[in-house]
């Protein structure tokens, strides 16, 4: 047989004792209703005069009051009026006990100013305790729900803070997802970018290679810049790698690694077609380099561009001197002699190429 399924239970209230507040100038009197409402197990607030009890409202929540009507200086209807001003003990039972007959004691006044009840001395212990009692289960019973209900409202908030505290958890994981997928897709652009940037470096002819300033160290260079003397121009390792290679200056003399256009540009020094002669395997060249300083952009650091520019052999202009020369005939002066003869002839179109060159020249000679 399956066990029924549990509920769950709410919160289980210690309840304390009540307490209980005696109202009587004569001390015989609270001697009195001490030990009739002792049996009840509550605290027992004793008050010799409405001052002293107004005093004790001020502090503390009673289950009952239990006021004499005839007291000195203020009895118990002017106490029991001033009781019921106050927010605090609006709803607090009082009951009057007098020693007043009942056609002497003002019920309607009495009812008027608060009383739930009264009764009077002397009074039975039994009545009494039975209707004190009453009023102090309906107090603990009061308070018992308005715990239940504090409880349940903090519960809910609980509850409310915990939804919130929720649903901002997802709400900063969707912003943290969020901003993650938009930095993923930003790099995701920016290595694409770059990709297509080294794409169209590696394809162009001038050799183009970007240093790191400062330590001369090759970040990226192109096809055409690694061909070029074998990369030696390009790459600070590569000298070390070919035995014999030599780069020169305007004079001729070799130059060492740090006047080289590699290590000059990344010292910051900005090179306007700076010359260079090298020489690497039989094989020789002219390059004349450029450099300038990119600066720091879209997260890249401060980056210098070198661009080596061959100049090996004659250059496109002087190609095309060259080639004008040999098409076109060199033009003689003529002599003295031959200007004195004065202008050659001329060849028609229509004269005939087999005549004699005087016949040619003088086509009516002999002729009368």
């Amino acid at each position: 047989m399956s066990a029924a399924p549990s509920r769950e239970r709410g919160p289980v209230f210690s309840m304390e004792p009540a307490h209980i507040l005696l109202v009587d100038d004569q001390p015989e009197g609270l001697l009195a209703l001490e030990a009739t409402l002792a049996p009840l197990g509550q605290k027992l607030v004793s008050a010799r005069s409405g001052r002293e009890a107004l005093r004790h409202l001020l502090t503390q929540d009673f289950a009952a009051i239990l006021l004499d009507v005839v007291m000195p200086g203020m009895d118990g209807f002017e106490t029991a009026s001033l009781i019921r001003e106050r927010e605090r003990s609006r709803n607090t039972p009082i009951l009057f006990l007098t020693a007043l007959s009942r056609g002497q004691l003002p019920e309607l006044r009495a009812y008027a100013v608060g009383a739930v009840d009264y009764l009077l001395k002397p009074y039975e212990p039994e009545v009494l305790r039975s209707k004190v009692g009453v009023f102090v289960d309906l107090f603990r019973k009061t308070e018992l729900v308005r715990r239940q209900a504090e409880a349940l409202r903090e519960t809910q908030r609980r509850e409310h803070e915990g939804e919130l505290a929720e649903a901002h958890r997802r709400m900063e994981a969707e912003r943290t997802r969020t901003r993650e997928e938009h930095l993923r897709r930003e790099m995701e652009s920016h290595r694409n970018q770059q990709r297509w940037l080294e794409a169209v470096l590696a394809a162009l002819p001038t050799p183009l290679a970007l240093v790191e300033p400062g330590s001369g160290h090759t970040l990226l260079a192109n096809r055409a810049a690694q061909g070029l003397a074998g990369g030696c121009l390009a790459y600070r390792e590569a000298p070390g790698l070919h035995e014999g290679v030599i780069v020169r200056g305007r004079g001729g003399d070799p130059l060492p690694q740090d006047a080289q256009p590699l290590m000059r540009a990344a010292r910051g020094e900005a090179l306007h077609g700076l010359h260079v002669d090298w020489e690497l395997g039989g094989q020789r060249g002219s390059v004349r380099a450029y450099s300038t300083l990119l600066p720091k952009m879209y997260g890249h650091p401060e980056t210098v561009l070198l661009a080596l520019l061959d100049v090996t052999g004659p250059s496109a202009t002087q190609q095309l001197v060259e080639g004008l020369r040999h098409l076109v005939p060199p033009v003689s002066t003529p002599t003295e002699q031959e200007a004195g003869q004065g202008p050659l002839p001329t060849m028609r179109s229509d004269q005939p190429k087999d005549l004699p060159a005087t016949e040619a020249e003088h086509p009516h000679a002999g002729k009368g």
